[in-house]
């Protein structure tokens, strides 16, 4: 009875993060941030950065508090569109990923978010042809204390950069947060 008990013991402080112990893993959930299109739909040019701030709101409905996570992007929830097909032909024989950082940072720094935010990324965005995006690189960055406080606050000031090869508009749907406690 007493191993038991010191294995849950064990696997509990795992749990919370505490102990690193083989084959138990911190507990981690993800949150998907839908964003309004007010932030997340850009119109771009080929090569010039683009950008969109706004501010977003963190339900945190789970009653724990944030200690840890990572920021991501999906390819699924990014759409590009060409603004024209004379374009198209262009970007198939020049370049084929895009990129979109994401910087973070308090409510109440919405005018100046894209100067002052925490920054995350650039993310690279491969395009397969006819602008899908396929994948994105890295799989995610690390946040830092001030936006886990943030998430924990219920809400921040977004700026979202795009720099793509083509002219036309880029709408990232989503991005993700893997959280621990």
């Amino acid at each position: 009875m007493k191993r038991f008990s010191r294995a849950v013991a064990v696997c509990s402080g795992c749990v919370l993060g505490l102990l690193p112990v083989a084959g138990c893993q911190p507990v981690r959930f993800p949150a998907t941030v839908a964003l309004d299109p007010s932030i997340g739909l850009l119109v771009v040019q080929a090569g010039v950065p683009s950008t969109k701030s706004g501010l977003v709101t963190f339900n945190n409905t789970s009653g724990i508090t944030i200690g840890s996570g990572a920021l991501s992007l999906n390819a699924s929830a990014i759409t590009v569109t060409a603004a024209g097909p004379g374009k198209f032909l262009a970007f198939q024989a020049t370049t084929t990923t895009l990129t979109i950082t994401a910087r973070i940072a308090p409510p109440s720094e919405r005018e100046t978010v894209c100067e002052t935010g925490e920054t995350y990324g650039p993310f690279t965005v491969a395009l397969a042809p006819g602008f899908i995006p396929v994948s994105v690189e890295p799989a995610n960055f690390t946040i830092t204390q001030s936006t886990i406080d943030l998430l924990n606050a219920g809400g921040f000031s977004l700026c979202l950069e795009v720099v793509s090869p083509i002219d036309g508009t880029v709408t990232i749907q989503s991005m993700a947060f893997d959280l621990g406690l």
